[in-house]
């Protein structure tokens, strides 16, 4: 898929396939406008590809394996992305490392419950996004 074929571009860096499904079948809810979904299920394959393009936004789950929590899996995703927007999904936003965004590094913290609302809320940015793909793709030809 070409940059300018899509509006908006996600990318869902989660080791549970089902949440790929999931998640890509509520973006196709909210919107009949094209945009490009990537999944990977370790930050070594996110990287490989955070550093071909970029995203408007990047999901990473909290727990990517019993020993990595978004604590690591952050600063190694944040160096990769620049300024691209990053939400940590979980299914238990309790741990004291998801208490503070800020202090976590990330723009969005998501109870993954909560995760059609917090899509819902993303749209308007997320359609927004053409003319920052148009304009991608310009510099690149």
């Amino acid at each position: 898929m070409k940059t300018e074929d899509y509006i908006f571009a996600v990318i869902l860096i989660d080791d549970d396939a089902a949440e790929k499904v999931l998640v890509e079948r509520i973006i196709n809810s909210l919107t009949d406008q094209p945009f490009r979904f990537d999944h990977v299920t370790r930050c070594s394959k996110a990287i490989a590809l955070l550093d071909e393009r970029s995203y408007d936004l990047v999901l990473l789950d909290d727990r990517l394996s019993e020993r990595m929590s978004a604590k690591f899996s952050v600063p190694i995703i944040k160096a990769a992305i620049g300024a691209d927007p990053i939400a940590v999904i979980s299914n238990d936003i309790s741990p004291e490392h998801l208490q503070d965004r800020t202090a976590l590094g990330v723009d969005y913290i998501v109870d993954k419950v909560d995760i059609i609302a917090f899509l819902t809320s993303q749209m308007p940015r997320l359609l927004g996004g053409r003319a920052s793909h148009a304009n991608q793709a310009q510099r690149v030809s």
